[in-house]
């Protein structure tokens, strides 16, 4: 499992010296999402949530619950996960999802 999140530094009162702690959050910054980029992709997910529940008579209830599903792990909601694992769900929920899938025909003006 990828390291938990880390939600800043813990540098200590000596600035000029870097303690392992702060080795170590920045070997995890490049792993996790830092908090803001976080906050920004919860406000994605709930806007996709959202989008399912209102227009949830479009989809089946296999397709609700697995998109529910992918959300949640997305979210870190069944553990903690980096940004690799975040990509890869995004990466099959596009190839697996119709409605995720798109159109570039049509944006070609």
């Amino acid at each position: 499992n990828p390291p938990s999140l880390s939600w800043g530094s813990t540098r200590h009162a000596r600035s000029d010296s870097i303690e392992a702690d702060d080795v170590e959050n920045n070997q995890h910054s490049r792993q996790t999402l830092s908090a803001a980029d976080l906050g920004m992709l919860l406000l994605h997910i709930h806007e996709c949530r959202s989008i399912l529940w209102e227009s949830r008579r479009r989809f089946n209830n296999d397709v609700l619950r697995n998109v529910s599903e992918d959300l949640a792990e997305i979210a870190g909601e069944r553990g903690p996960v980096s940004v690799r694992q975040q990509l890869q769900i995004l990466s099959r929920m596009s190839r697996t999802y119709k409605f995720m899938k798109v159109d570039y025909s049509s944006m070609i003006g």
